[in-house]
């Protein structure tokens, strides 16, 4: 199956604003400021007071653009994931169909080099799993990430209804690669192997594509009623 990639930045927008070039000046300067702090100090350093301090900016100005700690973390991982999207956006409209395997599999590589980006994310989840308005801003992340593996494999099909189980299984489980992978460097920073598993996904991608692409295409049928 060959997708037509017309259209493909509706597709792939994302379903909140670019906290890059969406924000006021203000709220950026703020994003930045937090984003250093958890990079270098993990979410306890991400504090009203730090992020005013490193901004320039007074509390009340944080509050005013994202509401409290938990809308300015979430505004943090909203930056992350984009950032790493856009990237993929970027190459996939002069990757080869047969080659997007190959691209994806890049992309995961270079979110799982970007170690300091990554150890900050990971430092948010286990406050995350006690503060329930934080929970539920990071969890809204995932259905969108998701889906976006599919996209860029051009298997999205006709949308998430009509999509087979197996497929968005595989959206899901692609994202829980990156998340797995990162725990594991994380933990073993020097001598953690993240090629080895990458060539291994990509080998079984590459023999269970057409599979794949039948099932959305299937769907695709059955979606419009044929």
């Amino acid at each position: 199956m060959s997708t037509s990639r017309a259209g493909m930045d509706d597709v792939l927008r994302v379903p909140f604003e670019n906290p890059v070039s969406s924000l006021p000046k203000t709220a950026q300067k703020i994003l930045v400021a937090a984003s250093q702090l958890l990079m270098h100090g993990g979410y306890d350093a991400v504090t009203l007071e730090k992020v005013a301090a490193e901004a320039g900016v007074n509390k009340a100005s944080i509050r005013y653009n994202f509401g409290n700690k938990a809308g300015l973390v979430g505004a943090l991982v909203d930056f992350t994931l984009h950032e790493e999207f856009e990237q993929d956006l970027a190459a996939l409209s002069s990757t080869p169909h047969e080659d997007l395997v190959h691209r994806l599999i890049d992309g995961k590589r270079e979110i799982l080099e970007k170690t300091d980006n990554l150890r900050g994310f990971f430092d948010i989840l286990p406050h995350a799993l006690r503060d329930e308005d934080l929970r539920r801003r990071i969890a809204a992340c995932y259905p969108w990430w998701a889906e976006q593996n599919l996209t860029l494999l051009e298997l999205q099909g006709s949308g998430a209804e009509e999509r087979p189980a197996v497929l968005r299984g595989l959206g899901r489980l692609l994202s829980a690669v990156v998340d797995g992978l990162s725990v594991q460097a994380g933990l073993d920073q020097k001598e953690a192997d993240m090629d080895a598993p990458l060539k291994a996904l990509e080998f079984l991608l590459d023999r269970a594509l057409s599979d794949l692409e039948r099932l959305a295409a299937e769907a695709n049928v059955e979606g419009a009623g044929l």
